[in-house]
């Protein structure tokens, strides 16, 4: 199980700081973070904006953990990838 996954699943439903791989923070309102076996997907809403936001990882074949931000157009575009996730304060 992705170890950057289960904590945000830990901290969720509160707010999560991540840090994400160019050092850039956001932090997220957690409206939902659910396993589906080995794969995660949470639905969030960075506390400075209103898009959607996917936080998602692939499983146990991989360390990556990632965010896309909703799209005008529909879909949705990658923000980055998260190095380090910590409750909100």
């Amino acid at each position: 199980m992705n170890t950057l996954a289960k904590r945000i699943h830990n901290i969720a439903p509160d707010p999560v700081h991540v840090t994400f791989a160019d050092d850039s923070t956001a932090t997220f309102e957690m409206q939902s973070a659910e396993f589906f076996q080995e794969e995660f997907q949470g639905v969030a809403t960075p506390l400075d904006g209103d898009r959607e936001h996917r936080i998602v990882a692939g499983g146990s074949d991989t360390d990556e953990v990632v965010v896309g931000r909703e799209r005008d157009d529909g879909g949705f575009e990658e923000v980055g990838e998260i190095v380090a996730v910590e409750p909100a304060e």
